[in-house]
Parts: structure tokens; sequence; C-alpha cells
């Protein structure tokens, strides 16, 4: 006997890593960008996600094995952190070492533009007191990134 199999696109996928995480917030945008476009920023963790993601100075790939990625970033801060990725077509999760804070994006094809989504949060106990300004992070993010894409990706590649 074969079981029946579900398959989830990559933004239901990311909807049910949401509901998972107590202190994630998730947001969601339908961009007038293809998703090859969208994805050419938002999936190139070293160079596009900087020009859109205030909170990422700058991304260095240390190692890279199939899907699998490790990565440094700098904030405004001058904080280093080392992050744990899964980059896919469409799909990136990312958790810091040690996990203190997970990253992820999804992205798919919508009528004639791309529905984009983005998590961010703690997983940590308490991760819900950080959710207002987590919010405020990824609406801004989504802004951003939504602004890059209507200028065209102001000549991104």
């Amino acid at each position: 006997m074969r079981l029946p199999e579900a398959t989830l696109g990559p933004v239901r996928r990311l909807r049910v890593m949401a509901a998972a995480i107590p202190g994630a917030v998730l947001m969601e945008r339908v961009f007038d960008a293809s998703f090859d476009e969208v994805w050419a920023l938002a999936g190139d963790l070293e160079h596009g996600v900087p020009r859109w993601e205030p909170m990422v100075s700058s991304a260095r790939v240390i190692e890279r094995q199939g899907d699998r990625v490790s990565l440094v970033t700098q904030t405004p801060f001058r904080v280093s952190l080392s992050i744990d990725a899964v980059v896919r077509r469409g799909w990136c999760w990312m958790q810091t070492i040690p996990r203190f804070y997970v990253i992820g994006m999804a992205a798919e094809p919508e009528g004639r533009g791309t529905r984009f989504a983005q998590l961010e949060g703690s997983p940590l106990p308490g991760g819900r007191l950080l959710q207002p300004l987590v919010h405020l992070d990824v609406s801004y993010d989504l802004h951003s990134l939504g602004g890059l894409l209507s200028r065209g990706g102001q000549g991104y590649r």
C-alpha cells in the first residue's frame, strides 16, 4: 500500500515553520516582479541581502555543500553572527549558531508577480517579547526589497 504524499510550496512551508515557533514574525507581500528577479536579490545571501536588509551590513559564505551554506554576517553594530543555512530555489532557512534567532525566506510565482514571505524571530523562551521589534524589522525589509525591485534592482547582477 502506498500512502498519499503531501507537498507544500515554499510559502506554505514557511507558514508551517512560523506556526511552530512562538517568537516568530511572518509577513508576506506580492511583488510586481518575476520570480527570477525576486529570488536573484533574496537568494543571494552575500550580495543581494545586504542591499535590502539593513541589519546585514555584509555577508560572507564560508562553506557551501550542496544546498547547505555556512556564512558569517556583520550587523551595522559591528556584531558578527555565524549562520547555518539551507538555500534552494525559492527557499532559504537560516539559524544563528547558537540557535537564538531564525530567518526564513520563501518565494513563488503568483499571477504576474511573485509572493515573497519572510520569517524572523527567536525560538527561545521569551522570544515573543522581541516580536514588536522584529515586526518593524521585517516590515522594513519587505518595503526595502519592494523598492529595490520596483527600480529594477538598480543594476543588480
